[in-house]
């Protein structure tokens, strides 16, 4: 009897397409966490969570050490195209606004959705306080940039996000 109402029940085309509704939104998530999984999204800071977590614990240090901190400035052209070469110049003072006379200076190249695409270079000093070289974009697209200058014991950065274009 069980079994003839059951039959029956599954011949109504409402449960039919209420049960295909909740099949496909099963297949769906089980495909898109999947996905999660074997292709997860690449992040420019491998220990993001570690980070995040500290930040605010680390408001009063970064207080503190923006008294004697550098100023970076990183300059680019407003526009980028894709395997155009140009030139990014970084302009680094100390606390007192002096520039720079000594360090090595590495920019690095993140791209947000494709690890692969990463590069670092190093920008040679060109007069004092400024460090520029010649730098090109295999991919159109959003990119990260951080510049980091180490100089003895200071140790400093600065981020920018840009915009190639085709």
């Amino acid at each position: 009897m069980f079994s003839e109402q059951l039959k029956m029940d599954l011949k109504n085309p409402w449960l039919r397409s209420i049960l295909a509704v909740v099949g496909v939104t099963l297949v769906v998530n089980i495909a898109f966490i999947s996905y999660a999984f074997i292709f997860p999204p690449n992040l420019v800071v491998q220990d993001y969570y570690e980070r995040g977590k500290s930040y605010f614990h680390d408001a009063q240090l970064r207080d503190q050490a923006a008294a004697t901190a550098w100023r970076l400035q990183l300059l680019l052209p407003n526009t980028i195209k894709a395997n155009d070469s140009i030139t990014s110049r970084l302009y680094v003072m100390d606390h007192s606004g002096q520039p720079i006379r000594t360090g090595q200076v590495l920019l690095s190249a993140y791209r947000p959705n494709d690890a692969s695409q990463d590069f670092t270079i190093v920008l040679p000093r060109t007069d004092a306080g400024t460090y520029a070289a010649a730098i090109s974009f295999p991919l159109p697209g959003h990119w990260d940039l951080l510049a980091r200058i180490d100089a003895g014991e200071h140790h400093f950065d600065t981020a920018q996000r840009i915009f190639v274009q085709r």
